[in-house]
Parts: C-alpha cells; sequence; structure tokens
C-alpha cells in the first residue's frame, strides 16, 4: 500500500510542477492581455482627442483638411488592429487559463487519491495495532498459566 502512495507521490508531484508551469503560463497570458488592453485604450483616448482637437476647426485648408482625413483613417485602422491583436489575447490567455484548469483539476484529484491512501494506511496501522494489543492480554496470560504448571 505504501508502495502505491509513493508511486502516486511521484506523480502527483510531477503534476504539482506542470501545473505551476502553466500557472505561470497563464500569468503571462493575461498580463501581455492587459497591457493590450492599456494600449487599446491609451490609443482609443489619443484618437479622441486628436478627433476633437482637430475636428472642431472651421476654417481649415483642403490640404490641411486631406491631411487631417487621412491621419484619422490611419488612426482608425491603427484602433482597428489594436482591437484584433486584443482579441486574439483574449483567446490565447483564455486557452492557457483552461490548460492551468485542467492541470490544476488533475493535481487535485492526485491529491483527493494521496489523501485517500493516507487515511487507508493510518486505518490499517491502527488495526495492527490494536490487534497486537488486543492479543498482548492474552498472550500474558497464556504465559502466567503455563508458568503456575
Amino acid at each position: 500500500m505504501k508502495d502505491r502512495r509513493r508511486k502516486i507521490g511521484k506523480v502527483a508531484a510531477i503534476a504539482a510542477a506542470e501545473e505551476q508551469r502553466y500557472g505561470q503560463i497563464a500569468g503571462q497570458s493575461q498580463r501581455h492581455l492587459d497591457e493590450q488592453i492599456q494600449r487599446l485604450g491609451e490609443l482609443n483616448a489619443y484618437r479622441q482627442n486628436y478627433l476633437a482637437g482637430n475636428g472642431a476647426q472651421t476654417a481649415v485648408s483642403s490640404v490641411h483638411w486631406k491631411d487631417y482625413q487621412s491621419f484619422r483613417g490611419r488612426l482608425d485602422a491603427a484602433v482597428a488592429a489594436q482591437q484584433q491583436i486584443v482579441q486574439e489575447c483574449e483567446q490565447t490567455a483564455l486557452a492557457h487559463r483552461q490548460h492551468w484548469l485542467a492541470k490544476r483539476r488533475r493535481l487535485e484529484s492526485l491529491e483527493r487519491m494521496l489523501e485517500k491512501f493516507r487515511t487507508e494506511e493510518s486505518l490499517a496501522d491502527d488495526r495492527r495495532e490494536q490487534k497486537v494489543l488486543d492479543d498482548l492480554p492474552k498472550n500474558q496470560i497464556a504465559c502466567f498459566s503455563a508458568s503456575d504448571d
């Protein structure tokens, strides 16, 4: 029984290392997603400020208007590209989190199995000890009876 627990213990140790590694990967992925969301927010804020500051001008030259429209188009394209990056990062972070959760569930299962084995071993040890204690008075009585003869 102890051999079985020892083997599962080794597997659990490997599973714990995997779970920790996948947890780190999931954490890195989430941090990367947070950074990309922050960049998107900054880009949107810049775009809003640019549109508010330059769109309110009434008397502008056609060259200035053409530059404004061109830059506005590039800003819109940059925002769209950043939104795509955020979506991809969300999918990646979700996939990494799901892998980590699967590893976590496996580890918890192995830990429950180990605890069950420990409990079974403890109960078996208690039974053996109780049997020895129960047999002790019988042996002592038998010894005293044999010595009286």
